[in-house]
């Protein structure tokens, strides 16, 4: 058994740049893919350092909202 979890049905690989696939744009903050194996969060750069990217994920504010609505009402109002 593998200690990570991957999308299996369509979810999200890592976009290759050095293999034709789109780089992110200049400056922007995204999910990077080492030489080492290790993912990491920043800027994308020409080093060499970086293999593949992914976009960063959403928020979903409404959920979270939900969640705390949800905390609260058990709590009493008190947060824990």
């Amino acid at each position: 058994m593998n200690d990570y979890q991957t999308q299996d049905q369509g979810g999200l690989q890592y976009l290759y740049p050095e293999a034709g696939d789109e780089a992110p744009r200049k400056g922007a903050k995204v999910q990077l893919l080492t030489i080492g194996g290790v993912h990491t969060t920043g800027p994308w750069d020409n080093s060499g350092f970086y293999l593949g990217w992914l976009p960063l994920p959403r928020r979903n504010r409404e959920k979270e909202k939900l969640i705390n609505q949800r905390k609260d009402s058990t709590t009493h109002g008190k947060r824990v």
